[in-house]
This record gives C-alpha cells, structure tokens and sequence, in this order.
C-alpha cells in the first residue's frame, strides 16, 4: 500500500510539472483501462488501470507529417491464478517513459492519429500465495523495456479517444491492450 501511495504522489509531482514544458494544445492527460496477457503459465489474464501525460515537442522537427512527443505513464495491474487447488496472485505498478511518434495531420474532430512508441519500464512487482500454514508473498523491482503503437480519436477540441497495444519486455513479458480516454490543454 505504501508503494503504490508513494506512486501516486510521484505521478501527481510529474503530471503538474507538465504544462511547463509544452506549447498550448499539445499537452494531454489520460486515464486508461487495460487489459494484460498472463505473465507466467497458470495465470489468468490481468486487468489494469493507467494515468498517463503526453507532451508534444514543437520545436522537433520529423519529415512528412510526423511530430514527437514524450510519454509518461503510470499503470497497476492485477493477475490471478490458481495451480492444484492452491491461490495465487501477482500484481505490478508500473512507471513508462519514452518518445511517441505521431503520424498524420491530425486536428479536427474525427481525424485519426496513429503513433509508435517506446521506451523504458520500472516494475514493483508483488506476489502473493495463500497456503495452508498462511499467506505467504515476495516483492521485487524489475527494469525492461517496452513499445508499442495506438490510434487517437479527438472527441472535441478538448477530449480524446484511444487504443493501443503495449508489449512489455520484462520479467515475465508481457502484452497489454489499452482503451483510454483524456484532455488536451
């Protein structure tokens, strides 16, 4: 519990810095539901919530219709399992950041923009086993790697619909596949 408070503050800290960094209309803030393949053989597959920030880089200039922006992100999942009548679960709050590519025009209501993305992963991992004698778990933090790509919807001049898929190069890899919904400003 007091890793995932710790989170929150983190993330809150990260999210107020981001207005500073970015040119009006490029900065986004999104809330993600997510679903997440099994990390290891025996579990179900996971659910999860995200926050996330995005802020667009002006003054980096790609070809074509291509602008960059980082990406900052803070998920937690859950995955549970059960092996010959024994319960177990494992959870994982998880730090991204890394560049996005957006590819498009973009701009108006309806247009789509679809983006790459990749970069680097902190895990805080739990494992918990319920066993006759008591409970028993173990915590670890893990480093990886993980990418991926999206699509973005705007809704209106200020909100925005997504989807992406993630894979995540880490203990245990996985895929995750996201639905998200966030403000522009």
């Amino acid at each position: 519990m007091r890793l995932l408070l710790t989170g929150l503050v983190v993330a809150v800290l990260l999210f107020s810095a981001v207005p500073a960094f970015a040119a009006q209309g490029q900065t986004s803030i999104d809330g993600s539901l997510l679903l997440a393949t099994a990390r290891a053989s025996g579990f179900d597959a996971g659910l999860g919530v995200g926050i996330g920030a995005t802020v667009g880089l002006p003054n980096v200039k790609l070809g074509g219709n291509a602008s960059m922006a980082i990406r900052g992100d803070m998920s937690y999942f859950n995955w549970d399992g059960s092996f010959f009548g024994v319960d177990y679960s494992y959870s994982s709050l998880m730090f991204f950041g890394g560049p996005r590519i957006y590819f498009g025009k973009g701009g108006g209501k309806g247009s789509v923009m679809p983006y790459v993305e990749g970069g680097v992963e902190l895990s805080f991992d739990s494992a918990e086993v319920a066993t006759p004698f008591g409970k028993a778990s173990d915590s670890e933090m893990h480093f990886g790697l993980a990418g991926g790509g999206g699509i973005e919807i705007p809704l209106s001049d200020r909100v925005k619909f997504g989807v992406s898929a993630r894979l995540h190069l880490i203990t245990d890899d996985f895929m995750s596949v996201a639905a998200t919904i966030g403000t522009t400003f």
